[in-house]
């Protein structure tokens, strides 16, 4: 009995001492904790809202609200799996709650990693978000807009293209031509709806005119594409 007593205090000692042990583990690292977040407790800068990226020709534009917070003091956007960055300070006094800027990057899709820092370096919740920079293999992807036919009529003195119907990201088409008898040059728009252009005072059979096609990759896309010239 008296072994089994001496057994069940070695083995109380034991958790005893292994409590106090965690204990102080446990103290330990919360007085860790709490020098870097006085109050023991971290408030996170708060994030960009509404963030988006709009694509572009080798750029980008990333764009988002800043919110009420006014701890915010830096934004760093991240990209290339973080090895490329950029960090913007903040100054509301001239931007307002408005965040933007424009990123030069190759033809790629990308996703960013977007942080707001605060006035002691402390740093927000990451937001991503994925946009796309546009460049010589989109602009070589486009064709002018297809024509039908064209003829001329002699009474009206007149030309008349008959387009194919446009494509969903067609934005116009351009036309050059001189115009008779003078042979000043002449610049049409051609919208998508329209798929016939008259060019009055120019007789085709006798002048050529030139013609492009100028495209928007998407709606969000800040910069438009030309095919090049042709002429007939």
């Amino acid at each position: 009995m008296k072994k089994l007593i001496q057994y069940i205090n070695r083995r109380m000692l034991t958790v005893l001492l292994l409590f106090t042990m965690l204990t102080v583990v446990s103290c330990s690292k919360w007085d860790e904790y709490k020098k870097y977040t006085p109050g023991g407790e971290i408030i996170y800068p708060g994030t960009l809202d509404s963030l988006k990226v709009l694509s572009g020709k080798e750029r980008v534009r990333i764009s988002g609200l800043l919110t009420a917070d006014p701890k915010v003091a830096t934004v760093k956007v991240l990209w290339n799996t973080n090895k490329d960055s950029l960090v913007y300070d903040i100054k509301r006094s001239v931007t307002g709650n408005k965040f933007e800027q424009t990123i030069p990057l190759p033809e790629s899709v990308i996703t960013f990693t977007v942080y707001t820092y605060d006035l002691e370096g402390i740093r927000s919740v990451p937001v991503y978000v994925v946009g796309r920079s546009y460049g010589d293999i989109y602009r070589k992807s486009l064709t002018n807009r297809y024509l039908t036919s064209v003829t001329y009529t002699s009474a009206s003195d007149s030309t008349t293209i008959n387009w194919d119907a446009a494509l969903a990201t067609t934005l116009y088409t351009e036309v050059l031509y001189p115009k008779n008898p003078s042979g000043n040059m002449v610049k049409i728009d051609v919208p998508v709806k329209d798929m016939k252009t008259g060019l009055n005072g120019f007789d085709f059979q006798k002048a050529k005119f030139s013609y492009r096609t100028f495209y928007r990759p998407d709606s969000t896309c800040i910069d438009t594409f030309a095919t090049q010239y042709i002429t007939r």
